[in-house]
């Protein structure tokens, strides 16, 4: 992925949103800085404002008040920068999977020819060999997935931003996929933030972990996740390292909604 020398990929100072004609704000008074090359996911309940620092950092959005920056610089408009990955596939439907898949290197105007090989790695790197004609209502939910991944990921984005990916997949598709996931990343080596509702899958796939607290959504805990990399999921899940760290985030999370606390990870 793209490589700067600014210190962080993107840094959140103080940042309060509130949109016009609410009571409460989105989020307050949230600070945090990604560092670049770092896998960060983002974990709180609904209606805390995950989604909302996707969209601040994509330039969809601009706070309230504090400020928003990527790699050194304030985010003024639409981050061209940045790929977005959200729960829907979004993949568009008069498109065939390589045509899906090679859109960003088109509006990029990337030659023909240097399109069509990125394109033809991309689609054996996510398994989509043999569907290159395919259009998306001919395709599973879980292969959709991976051509959203890959027309993310083809251009070389500076950050990827992911809105719950696999939130509407069956359970074996969506460990099959966090893997892939995992695997792309040991190649690509960029900075990546992730939303998730599960701390399960936070595990798995962060270096460090934001918990955000119900609206107006606040930062109330970062954790280190300390498993290297590569990591195979099968390997991680019985380890007394997952166990504390899921521990902890349950009872983060416990106390919000009135649940025991854990007595081991689930």
């Amino acid at each position: 992925m793209a490589i700067t020398t600014a210190p962080d990929a993107l840094r959140l100072d103080t940042v309060t949103l509130q949109f016009p004609g609410t009571h409460q704000a989105a989020i307050e008074d949230v600070s945090f800085t990604v560092e670049r090359g770092k896998f960060v996911a983002v974990i709180g309940p609904s209606g805390c404002g995950k989604s909302t620092i996707l969209n601040l950092a994509a330039g969809l959005l601009k706070p309230t008040s504090g400020s928003v920056s990527f790699n050194g610089g304030p985010i003024d408009g639409v981050n061209s920068e940045a790929a977005y990955v959200t729960q829907a596939s979004n993949l568009l439907p008069w498109l065939t999977v390589e045509d899906n898949i090679g859109l960003a290197l088109k509006f990029r105007k990337t030659p023909k020819s240097e399109r069509a090989d990125r394109v033809a790695h991309w689609i054996k790197v996510v398994g989509l060999t043999g569907f290159e004609r395919h259009f998306p209502r001919e395709l599973s939910g879980g292969m959709q997935k991976r051509c959203a991944i890959a027309r993310a990921l083809i251009y070389d984005p500076a950050i990827v931003l992911m809105d719950e990916p696999f939130g509407p997949l069956d359970a074996i598709t969506r460990l099959r996929l966090q893997q892939e996931l995992l695997n792309l990343w040991n190649e690509q080596q960029g900075t990546l933030i992730f939303v998730t509702h599960d701390l399960n899958e936070a595990i798995y796939l962060a270096d460090q972990v934001i918990v955000m607290g119900r609206g107006p959504g606040t930062v109330r805990k970062i954790l280190d996740v300390p498993f290297d990399r590569p990591r195979e999921i099968g390997t991680l899940v019985d380890s007394p390292e997952f166990a504390d760290i899921y521990n902890d985030l349950w009872r983060l999370f416990s106390r919000q909604v009135g649940q025991p606390e854990p007595t081991g990870a689930a």
